[in-house]
């Protein structure tokens, strides 16, 4: 994990407020997501955003948010989206002015959201932009492939079936599918994967 580009966060930790802040690595084991995390799945939490009563956690696998409704209460929602299942779009950051405080950052994960993040914070939210623009595209472009893989696989699957006799013959063809259909289970592992520590640390490390 990049020393750099958390350097600037660590000595601005005092002080929540309704704004998020960028949790350094070092203070990850003090943040209630922790708990959430499914380390027994290889899952590892890589940015944390935290106010007085929200964590955004993104890990390799997705982002848990603790919603807390009230800074007072302790009562907490987990919300989970997966990347398998949801896919970031519509990431937007908006820089601040001179007279801002804070800036924010938008996306559509699993639901709108809208996050407002402490002005001197900007740097390291700018690599967690590219983290879910990268991880948008990736599933835009396996996307795009496996639709590829599909329609191969259906126009090899009518070939056979056309083909297809009794005796020998038949066998042989029904042995070609079946290797068709192996093929198709190994490229949709490929093109759905489940992780991506890739995106994270392309621009953390």
């Amino acid at each position: 994990m990049s020393r750099n580009i958390f350097s600037r966060v660590t000595s601005d930790l005092t002080g929540m407020s309704d704004k998020c802040k960028v949790i350094p690595p070092s203070e990850f084991a003090n943040c209630q997501a922790q708990a959430y995390i499914f380390t027994e799945m290889n899952e590892k939490l890589y940015f944390l955003l935290k106010s007085a009563k929200d964590e955004y956690a993104f890990t390799n696998i997705g982002m848990i948010h603790v919603d807390g409704q009230k800074a007072i209460s302790s009562k907490r929602q987990i919300l989970r989206y997966n990347y398998f299942e949801h896919t970031p779009t519509n990431v937007i950051l908006e820089t601040a002015g001179t007279a801002d405080l804070d800036v924010e950052i938008k996306f559509t994960l699993g639901q709108f959201y809208s996050i407002d993040v402490v002005k001197a914070h900007l740097e390291p939210l700018i690599a967690l932009y590219k983290i879910l623009t990268l991880i948008g595209m990736t599933k835009a472009e396996y996307a795009r492939h496996w639709a590829l893989v599909e329609r191969s696989f259906e126009h090899s699957r009518d070939a056979v079936g056309r083909m297809s006799g009794t005796g020998s013959a038949s066998a042989e063809y029904r042995n070609i599918l079946q290797h068709a259909q192996t093929e198709l289970l190994s490229a949709h592992e490929k093109y759905h994967p489940q992780e991506y520590d890739a995106a994270f640390e392309l621009y953390l490390s």
